[in-house]
């Protein structure tokens, strides 16, 4: 695989790219990892980083992850399309035409608060801005945000690939209907969306690991229905992961409900909804 940062030049090919589009801000360990997940699942994904050897290196070390994943029996796709991935030159660049915007820098609220003020004079009005915080104040965040009611807290756990959570947070500006948005992104990507009410969700060593193995059980029992030699292909490649995650998600749910702090979307819909607060 060709370790290289790709070029944020598109060509036009008269085909329709109905690929959800997802700019990834922060080539860190979780922001590389986030969108080497987002890429397996089919989406059209551009990295950005302020930092141009982050940037530069953060091609291969998707493609390490991946390789990794391979030969420890939990890539399902054996073959991922690289031009699901693309590092762009500057951050309007990576933003534009983005439906959604997921941040991954520094947990430092001026920092986060400047990245989304600049995020969000730049991209599409409508895209959603999902801020990847465990402790930060997302209604403080939002007042430096053109839009502020499409800021959300979206935060992917880690080590993300084999994790079926991920957890939702309001902010006091937060329009319900972001995070439907949100809701069905992660539906997408077959993964369990979880809102924040109280503290956040952590997962044990015990619990990160488990799911691990319940998804290389999952991949599998995938592979061995495909039949010998069968390592997918290309085509409806991401839909399989997809499909898996969710039926391997569902596994959770139960366990993660269990939480108090921590409520499924349509929970929290439905108490928008009847006017209860929690």
């Amino acid at each position: 695989m060709n370790g290289d940062c790709s070029s944020d030049v598109r060509t036009y090919t008269g085909v329709p790219d109905e690929r959800i589009k997802i700019a990834v801000i922060g080539c860190g360990l979780l922001g590389t990892r986030i969108a080497g997940e987002l890429c397996l699942c089919g989406c059209a994904v551009s990295l950005y980083d302020s930092d141009n050897t982050a940037l530069s290196t953060a091609v291969s070390r998707i493609h390490q992850d991946w390789e990794h994943l391979r030969t420890q029996g939990l890539l399902l796709n054996q073959h991922p399309q690289p031009n699901n991935l693309i590092c762009a030159s500057s951050l309007e660049a990576a933003v534009e035409g983005a439906q959604f915007v997921l941040e991954a820098v520094v947990e430092d609220l001026q920092v986060k608060s400047e990245l989304m003020r600049r995020i969000s004079s730049t991209c599409s009005q409508t895209a959603v801005l999902g801020t990847n915080t465990l402790t930060l104040d997302i209604t403080a965040m939002s007042e430096h945000v053109l839009h502020k009611q499409r800021l959300i807290g979206v935060r992917f756990l880690y080590p993300v690939y084999t994790i079926p959570e991920v957890e939702v947070t309001m902010g006091g500006n937060t329009d319900a209907q972001v995070l439907q948005r949100v809701g069905r992104l992660i539906e997408h990507l077959g993964k369990v969306l979880f809102v924040r009410t109280g503290d956040p969700l952590i997962l044990t060593p015990q619990q990160v690991e488990s799911r691990q193995i319940a998804w290389k059980e999952k991949v599998q029992a995938q592979q061995r229905d495909r039949g010998p030699g069968s390592h997918g292909g290309s085509d409806g490649s991401s839909h399989a992961v997809v499909g898996m995650l969710q039926h391997t998600a569902n596994n959770y749910r139960a366990e993660t409900e269990d939480n108090r702090h921590t409520v499924t979307q349509s929970q929290f819909l439905s108490r928008l909804t009847a006017g209860i607060k929690n």
